[in-house]
This record gives C-alpha cells, structure tokens and sequence, in this order.
C-alpha cells in the first residue's frame, strides 16, 4: 500500500512582504520547511504502519490544483476539512469545492479541529 501525503500553499503576495522575502530563493526555503515539517508527521505514521509506504510532497501553487494532480490514478483522494467555527453554517472552502467538483477519483472528505 501507499499513502502520498500532499501539502500546498500560495506564495505571499510581494506586496505584503520585502523583497527578502520572495523570489526563487525565498520559494525554495518554503518549500524545504514545510518538506521538513511533513517527514517529521509523516514520521509517526511510517513507524506505525511499517507495511505502507508513505511519502510526503510539497508544492508552491494553488492547494486545489496540487492535491488534483497529485491524485491522478489514485485510488482515493482524502481531504481534511476545517469545521466552522459556527457549527450551525456548515460550510466547505475553496479547496474542498474544488477537488469535489473535479476529482476523477473517489473522494473522502475528513472533518478536524
């Protein structure tokens, strides 16, 4: 068995950040940190199911676009969903819309928080 565990995020704006903090380099440290972050999580459940190979994957784009991609001849694709914090407005996020709409594989969507 196999278990790909993506993470996404969008680049800042520049606007918001100096010139410092963008650009090719600044992408590159991102991703290495967040590629960091996912081995150590990942980690737990590598020693848990020794029998499953897991393997953990960065990209800088939009989240929705990353986890599609990344579930191309998958068997099934899990998202996490944030519950709202007024439970009486259930709601999805963006990227929960999008991999629903357009996923071409089964989909599970796994509530947290």
């Amino acid at each position: 068995a196999r278990l790909r565990a993506v993470h996404a995020w969008r680049a800042p704006d520049r606007l918001t950040l100096g010139a410092a903090d963008s650009g090719p380099a600044a992408g590159q440290e991102r991703a290495e940190e967040w590629l960091r972050f996912l081995a150590a999580v990942l980690q737990v459940w590598r020693d848990k199911y020794p029998d499953v190979e897991v393997l953990g994957t960065v990209a800088e784009g939009r989240p929705a676009d990353a986890l599609l991609k990344a579930a191309s001849g998958a068997r099934l694709l899990v998202v996490g969903h944030r519950l709202p914090a007024r439970p009486a407005l259930p709601r999805t996020g963006p990227v929960t819309h999008a991999v629903v709409q357009q996923a071409r594989c089964p989909l599970a969507v796994v509530p947290h928080g």
